[in-house]
């Protein structure tokens, strides 16, 4: 009896509660009882790439944040693009000491960036070496299937993709990434070991900061089973 009276009383004062706020203007049981959801924390800086230095009047800026930054400018040069946590600032900018300062929305945040803006940047990157070169014959199949890599250099810092496909265009299934001055492929489950006596081509597109792409293709055939 002590618990239906307990329970009576609880389902009252709710009910109470629920008329006394439709009479102040809405709401409900858990609002009044303090239920609120929680507030988008406030985004922050957390790098930019490349952070400072010399950088092309006709470079990209990476810049990222710990979230969602909403809407972001800056100034006193530069386009903003991108969403989500990471953006990408264009210029052209002008050459000479640059003040670059961010500004967003999410937390009213701020953050100055310095560089020293140089002539516009035209040369492509081009391929420095690697596990294998360009028209290479009898390549150790063994080696590379026991190593699970193949790596390419490039002559600066790049973005893009490479993949790794047999003469005919086929993809094989191997895992590839470019980071900063490397590309590498990497041989995971699913992918399929190469074959002896086998031409086998490395293709893709990287491109440097200042938007300069360089076609990838390197053709390399292994050896014949000993």
């Amino acid at each position: 009896m002590k618990i239906l009276r307990c329970l009576s009383i609880c389902v009252q004062i709710c009910v109470l509660a629920i008329i006394l706020s439709g009479a102040a203007g809405g709401g409900d049981c858990n609002a009044d009882f303090g239920g609120e959801e929680p507030s988008e924390a406030d985004a922050a800086f957390v790098e930019a790439d490349p952070p400072s230095g010399d950088f092309a009047a006709n470079g990209r800026i990476t810049v990222t944040f710990d979230d969602n930054p909403g809407d972001v400018t800056v100034g006193p040069e530069g386009i903003v693009a991108g969403s989500g946590k990471t953006r990408t600032i264009v210029g052209p900018f002008t050459p000479g000491a640059l003040k670059l300062t961010l500004f967003w929305t999410n937390g009213d945040g701020s953050h100055t960036l310095t560089y020293n803006i140089i002539a516009v940047d035209t040369t492509a990157p081009i391929l420095t070496g690697g596990t294998v070169k360009d028209g290479e014959e009898d390549v150790d199949y063994e080696a590379i299937n026991e190593g699970k890599t193949i790596k390419v250099t490039f002559s600066e810092e790049v973005s893009g993709n490479i993949t790794l496909q047999t003469e005919g265009g086929d993809d094989i299934g191997w895992i590839g990434k470019v980071d900063g001055t490397e590309g590498t492929l990497e041989l995971v489950v699913g992918g399929k070991e190469i074959d002896p006596k086998t031409t086998y081509v490395i293709k893709g597109k990287i491109t440097d900061a200042a938007g300069n792409e360089t076609e990838v293709s390197i053709s390399f055939t292994t050896k014949d089973k000993a």
